[in-house]
């Protein structure tokens, strides 16, 4: 399965269970920011699998602290301290809907 179905069917999955997808953009520099500082380490080459954060000092493997960031950007661009989608970042959650397909009649006709 490609990328693209896997999001659709996330999201239509999410919307028959009253859920909500969101989604990253590509340059969202999760593995190269600091999930507990929060400080970007530019120039990171992939190859460096552990990050060392020049602010706090902490160690992270970097795929689990790329997973961290991206749970926490997927929280705070969600649900505010009040409840209410949407609130964070301010961006507005985009879903497709869901396709209805039509029922064939099964009316014998008379000739």
């Amino acid at each position: 399965m490609g990328y693209h179905d896997f999001r659709r069917q996330l999201e239509y999955k999410a919307k028959i269970r009253v859920g909500v997808v969101v989604v990253a953009d590509c340059w969202f520099v999760s593995s190269t920011t600091c999930s507990q500082y929060g400080k970007n380490l530019d120039n990171l080459p992939l190859s460096v699998r552990e990050l060392v954060c020049t602010e706090c000092g902490m160690k992270h493997d970097r795929d689990r602290n790329a997973a961290i960031d991206l749970k926490n950007y997927a929280l705070s661009s969600t649900v505010s301290a009040c409840g209410w989608e949407g609130a964070g970042s301010g961006r507005k959650i985009k879903t497709k809907s869901i396709p209805v397909k039509k029922k064939v009649s099964n009316i014998a006709t008379n000739k």
